[in-house]
């Protein structure tokens, strides 16, 4: 793949995962909306971000991919709420302080999903309770940690079936996306 298509690859790839994440999260804040527990949606959002993140890592395989998708996801999401943008940023910035030094893709690919989910639910809590009062403020920090810790199992969920997903069409050796 030539330098200029793989750009136009790389960019088009963040823009649909993105756009997926912002469909799919509406649907599943719609119905979260029934369920008047803190974090809930978080949780119920992991397995997608999870799935997403997965096959983005594992397709563009670059050093920065999360930082990217991290960065498109916020500045989208900025648009609707500015905190929620801020809750996105952070949480990026966690996950690849986290997986960094992860050589292996997979592996890397794997607990970026993990780490991404159940960062989502601790970092959009835990600014929740810095800047809007009265939404969480009876919620001790450590119900946050809990969250984050569902999350990630919840995501495991998300990965297993996206690296299943790729393997069954061919994505991690073949050249499905392209």
């Amino acid at each position: 793949m030539n330098k200029r298509r793989s750009k136009n690859y790389e960019i088009a790839l963040i823009a649909v995962s993105v756009a997926m994440l912002i469909g799919g999260g509406l649907v599943i804040y719609m119905v979260s909306a029934f369920m008047p527990i803190p974090g809930v949606r978080y949780v119920m959002m992991a397995p997608l971000l999870a799935s997403i993140f997965y096959v983005i890592q594992m397709r563009l395989k670059g050093q920065y991919t999360l930082l990217k998708f991290g960065g498109v996801f916020a500045l989208v999401m900025t648009l609707i709420n500015l905190f929620m943008g801020i809750a996105i940023l952070i949480t990026t910035l966690f996950t690849h302080l986290s997986i960094r030094w992860i050589k292996d893709d997979e592996r890397k690919a794997l607990w970026g999903g993990l780490f991404f989910a159940g960062y989502t639910g601790l970092c959009a809590l835990a600014v929740t309770k810095a800047f809007i009062p009265g939404l969480v403020d009876e919620v001790p920090y450590v119900v946050f940690f809990g969250v984050g810790a569902l999350c990630m199992i919840f995501a495991l969920t998300g990965t297993t079936v996206a690296k299943r997903v790729l393997r069954h069409i061919g994505g991690n050796k073949g050249n499905f996306w392209v």
